[in-house]
């Protein structure tokens, strides 16, 4: 039988038109964004072997039983179409032209290419105008058989807190684009907001199999845990959840990619997780993550590189099959998992936010499926770092998951912890320190403590300790430097190495006469530059990108005071820690469990 297993897009989104190059290069043309439709002249010609728009065949062979793709294309007028297929090996890209045609279609009319048997990465066209053309759109077909198609019924689960637009927006992108069309998807395909913030209505959510479930703030982790509850328990159970953040763009198609190729996954990939891109919403030609992994110094990186999505070397490479990293995981601003895995492994811990996903990911350790063209934009982290969610959460969530469920077994999480306390104290951000000790305090206070926590209310507590940054043009000094300053890092001698590493940056011990005096810019995020701080009693912290900073004075009473606090807190972890870590593995099981989740949630009579 044949199957449609993508559709063409057109960047009709005024978003996606920043980033045209994903979809289609070349000529501009005439997009018409009401009717769908893109127009060239004469001359013009446009590249769809792109991000969004080329087919991945190379894994579609290698994940379903797909054979003989055919390319269906719907337009009007004079035109030369090349059938192409990529390839790339090392650094060698191969083009192979497999025909060259010109059709001439006088009204609007399908054109049906069937490519020869390959096994190029990706498939696609080009399509040059010998007059004015129109493409109404088109769409790639795999000859499947029958036996092959698996039953699917996806959940697309989303939670949200007090971020309407984006939320209501997606909603109807979807609602448009799958629920109400007549196909086997939208009567299989599931949609559950989850709203921590208790701020929408039926009216602003509702439709054919949408469903809203108010929440209390239980974070990202409470959020999708209820929507994999909600997923378990409705009519008909989902195979799957998608799991996907709510303040992203989201590509409708996608979606259905997704879906399609749950549709057709060989028996030996139905236990795999499906993870989406995260594309940056400030610029969205750039991939900022693929697939996640935590290194043996506990940060947190992207596996692929982040590359520039609009050009076809980059496409390519993002194609190829990456080795996993032991400590690999999908993100959750896109994830879809077996429900089978759900009920094997269990929901997710409470951590409220930070590093559930990755504790999660590496708790089912799966093999993970990425695909070109399946993704979100989503802003990037830079501009949303704060010691709160980087410092505080990340750390303490960190050792509660290699506690409970034995995750990251590699990182030494607390040798991670003392590295970012020295680093955050030698800058003077003693907000920062001070929420790292506090994150290992809590995490001390062992699982019941977390059964029971008030994320939220831990959370706005914290907040008061982040920085608060102002314009550097409201800053005294904030004019005497370039903010992108803050980033270079010049030559430190040796005897001003030795002196910061055993003074703490001048606040153990300091004669005067060393201090350097003045004021010096350095990054507002976690990253140490002692080039730049070294023998400093003032520091700067800039945000470069939107010329922003806080002053930070050294404070050596306050040094003293962290500094007991740390270790006390330390000499707690190495007399009971052995103890507090058993104590979270005794209750993992119990905390991922449904019945702990019901009863976290404030959730009566299963609803």
């Amino acid at each position: 039988m044949k199957y449609k297993i993508q559709s063409l897009v057109l960047p009709t989104e005024d978003k996606h038109r920043v980033c045209r190059k994903l979809f289609y290069r070349g000529s501009f043309g005439i997009l018409d964004k009401a009717s769908q439709t893109l127009s060239i002249g004469y001359g013009q010609s446009c590249d769809f072997v792109t991000y969004i728009n080329a087919c991945s065949w190379r894994k579609w062979q290698k994940y379903t039983d797909a054979k003989k793709v055919e390319l269906h294309l719907e337009f009007e007028g004079e035109a030369e179409i090349t059938f192409l297929g990529y390839n790339k090996e090392a650094l060698t890209i191969d083009r192979k032209e497999f025909d060259v045609k010109k059709f001439s279609n006088k009204t609007r009319k399908e054109i049906v290419y069937e490519f020869p048997e390959n096994n190029e990465m990706m498939l696609g066209f080009e399509i040059a105008g010998l007059s004015k053309c129109t493409i109404y759109g088109g769409y790639f077909t795999v000859e499947i058989p029958k036996s092959s198609v698996n039953n699917v019924v996806l959940s697309l689960a989303t939670t949200t807190c007090n971020k309407e637009e984006f939320i209501k927006k997606n909603v109807k992108l979807i609602e448009k684009e799958i629920l109400s069309i007549d196909d086997e998807m939208s009567k299989n395909f599931y949609l559950h907001v989850v709203d921590n913030g208790r701020s929408l209505t039926e009216e602003d959510i509702s439709g054919k199999h949408i469903y809203l479930h108010p929440n209390i703030n239980a974070g990202g982790s409470g959020g999708f845990a209820r929507g994999m509850m909600e997923s378990l328990n409705q009519k008909p159970k989902a195979t799957h959840v998608l799991l996907m953040d709510d303040d992203v763009l989201v590509l409708p198609e996608s979606i259905r990619r997704t879906y399609n190729l749950l549709r057709l996954l060989k028996p030996e990939y139905k236990e795999t997780l499906i993870s989406g891109a995260m594309l940056y919403y400030e610029k969205p030609n750039f991939q900022h993550e693929d697939i996640g992994t935590v290194g043996n110094d506990w940060r947190y990186y992207p596996l692929k590189e982040k590359l520039d999505l609009g050009k076809i070397t980059n496409t390519l490479e993002n194609e190829k099959d990456y080795t996993l990293h032991r400590n690999a995981y999908a993100a959750w601003w896109y994830c879809c998992v077996p429900m089978t895995q759900i009920e094997k492994h269990g929901l997710p811990l409470p951590l409220f936010i930070r590093s559930d996903d990755m504790e999660y990911g590496r708790r089912l350790n799966i093999p993970i499926i990425t695909l070109n063209s399946i993704c979100v934009w989503h802003m990037g982290f830079t501009m949303k770092f704060n010691a709160t969610f980087n410092q505080y959460q990340q750390l303490r969530n960190s050792l509660i998951a290699q506690s409970t469920t034995g995750v990251i077994p590699t990182v030494d999480i607390m040798h991670a912890l003392y590295d970012s306390f020295r680093t955050e104290i030698m800058q003077f951000n003693y907000g920062a320190a001070q929420l790292i000790v506090r994150a290992l305090e809590d995490y001390m206070r062992g699982p019941k403590f977390i059964e029971t926590a008030d994320g939220e209310k831990i959370t706005q507590e914290n907040f008061k300790l982040n920085d608060k940054l102002a314009p550097l043009s409201e800053l005294p000094d904030g004019n005497t430097f370039r903010p992108r300053d803050s980033y270079e890092a010049p030559q430190l001698s040796f005897k001003n190495r030795v002196l910061i590493r055993l003074t703490w940056n001048g606040q153990r011990f300091f004669p005067k006469w060393l201090d350097k005096g003045g004021v010096v810019p350095i990054s507002f995020d976690d990253d140490i530059q002692i080039q730049r701080i070294a023998l400093h009693n003032k520091l700067i912290a800039v945000n470069p990108y939107n010329e922003t900073g806080i002053y930070r004075i050294k404070d050596k009473k306050r040094f003293r005071e962290l500094m007991r606090r740390y270790n006390r807190a330390m000499r707690d972890y190495k007399r009971r820690g052995k103890k507090v870590r058993q104590a979270y593995a005794d209750d993992a099981k119990y905390m991922t469990s449904e019945k702990f989740w019901r009863k976290y949630l404030g959730l009566q009579n299963g609803k």
